[in-house]
């Protein structure tokens, strides 16, 4: 049959309908930070919103840079492993485990603190580059699979599609590009014999009931950095103000391989043969679909604080605020989709788009106390985060999606308050520190098909150690484990039970660094 691309108006319809991709788990990906930057301040998972003499002030509170006693230079490196345990669970409730691990070495940080001379109080600026987030992750699963198949989350609804007709009679005119792929790459097809009756007008590839085994491959890579600009001062005695400028970039990119195989033979040509008699093809035999974006992103955001040590002794308290960092993001996604047959090869389509949008994170208001008496630390900081006001814009012809987008954030999203907690002890020239912290999943999630809700929140334990060599010379090192459980589903339209990949992420980072004085 004669295949026609679609009119001008559809074509700008889907447009933006399938370019604009983004959802708010995507957007939470962005936005979400872990809790520490450079290795003293990961040993005690990230605590340091009462004012600490840390380059890493610049992202906790910048008023802890007024505590500095000298200049510093400073650097890390950043070792990071994740390991994924999945288990697959199918309609019929057979299930495989599937492990899958990726791991990397980067710069993590480097900072130049200045302590200025002044005539009293003190005066400090610092510059630094910090690596906030890292994306990486390998989700691997697969099974076999008696009750459902991709194939048929790609059947349009009734409003996705109209009934066309010219000279070699109907053909179906797509406003999804989704099923509009899986019809020009094989996995469904048009029953154009049933046009005027009340029988269904598409098939699916792989029949309902047949066995076939599924394999998945799910990788995301990048990371996000800050380039922070900042500085403390003394307002009055022991009363420090600090403001930073802090200029986010980063990278992310998204793919996910999925495949079905009939490897049971159970798909025969006489099945096929009325269904696909029109391409001559019979019988399915395998299905590729891979899907993905690469994502740049770039922003802006301000971050005030005051750090005083005034209350009582050795206690000090800070509080912290920070604007909303105003995103623009850059996308090339695409969507590729081959169907293999017994007989007559196999059927490819693809679709590709590059679009632009921004993203407006939420304030963040923190608050922190620490106390000290000899050689011992403990401090904590509580952050309150508002996922609910996370905002999309973009021009005007994703006018109505950015609305949807916006919708759903403020009807899935919930404001959560994330908890750190650490100590550190020093002896002679040796340093010791740990902490922990958590980080509250924002999201209203359904519960799963077992009855038991996946623990999404994200737990750290953390610890670190620090050697002086000499008076301004000094090793450190901040290990961190991060755990969270998490629930993904390959495909769901159209489906009563759609098969449910449960996973357990645990990853490990371990920062090498100095620091010298001068």
């Amino acid at each position: 049959m004669k295949r026609r691309f679609l009119a001008v108006f559809a074509l700008a319809l889907f447009a933006v309908s399938s370019t604009y991709a983004q959802t708010p788990d995507d957007a939470y990906i962005f936005a979400a930070r872990s809790p520490a930057t450079g290795p003293r301040m990961m040993g005690m998972a990230g605590v340091g919103i009462a004012g600490v003499a840390d380059y890493g002030a610049l992202r906790t509170n910048p008023a802890g840079l007024g505590y500095f006693s000298n200049s510093e230079i400073s650097g890390s490196l950043h070792t990071f492993s994740a390991t994924e345990d999945a288990q697959y669970f199918t309609g019929i409730r057979t299930s495989s485990a599937a492990e899958a691990d990726i791991r990397a070495t980067r710069l993590s940080n480097l900072a130049y603190i200045q302590k200025l001379p002044t005539s009293q109080g003190s005066f400090v600026l610092g510059l630094a580059f910090n690596q906030v987030n890292t994306f990486d992750r390998n989700l691997a699963f697969g099974g076999t699979n008696a009750t459902s198949s991709i194939s048929t989350s790609f059947l349009p609804d009734a409003n996705e599609f109209t009934v066309e007709e010219d000279d070699d009679g109907p053909f179906p005119n797509f406003y999804n590009d989704i099923p509009q792929l899986a019809y020009d790459g094989g996995a469904i097809e048009f029953l154009f014999e049933n046009v005027g009756t009340n029988d269904g007008l598409f098939y699916e590839a792989v029949i309902p009931g047949t066995q076939i085994d599924q394999l998945g491959d799910v990788l995301a890579e990048g990371r996000m950095n800050e380039l922070n600009l900042g500085g403390a001062w003394e307002a009055s005695q022991d009363v420090m103000i600090g403001l930073a400028a802090n200029f986010a970039f980063g990278s992310y990119n998204f793919e996910s391989i999925y495949e079905e195989a009939d490897t049971y033979n159970e798909n025969t040509a006489s099945d096929y043969e009325v269904v696909l008699s029109d391409r001559s093809l019979f019988g399915f035999n395998r299905l590729l679909y891979e899907e993905g974006f690469e994502a740049d992103l770039s922003g802006f955001n301000l971050r005030g604080g005051v750090s005083t040590t005034t209350l009582a002794n050795g206690l000090r308290v800070g509080v912290t605020l920070e604007t909303p960092t105003f995103y623009e993001i850059r996308e090339n996604f695409y969507r590729e989709l081959t169907t293999w047959f017994d007989e007559g090869g196999s059927l490819d389509a693809e679709t590709r788009n590059e679009y632009e949008y921004e993203l407006r994170t939420p304030w963040r208001i923190g608050g922190g106390a620490s106390w000290e008496i000899g050689g011992f630390l403990l401090a904590g900081d509580l952050e309150y985060v508002d996922w609910s006001q996370m905002e999309f814009d973009g021009d005007a012809t994703g006018g109505d999606l950015f609305r949807d987008l916006n919708r759903e954030v403020r009807d899935t999203m919930d404001p959560v308050w994330n908890m750190r907690i650490g100590g550190a002890y020093e002896f002679g020239d040796v340093t010791v520190r740990g902490g922990v912290a958590a980080y509250p999943d924002p999201f209203d999630r359904n519960v799963s098909r077992g009855g038991d809700e996946a623990d999404r929140d994200r737990r750290f334990v953390s610890a670190g150690a620090s050697y002086r060599f000499a008076q301004n010379f000094h090793i450190d090192a901040g290990w961190t484990r991060m755990k969270f459980d998490n629930e993904y589903t390959p495909y769901s339209h159209n489906i009563n039970e759609p098969p449910l990949v449960e996973e357990s992420v645990t990853q490990h980072r371990f920062l090498l660094g100095v620091r010298v004085g001068f």
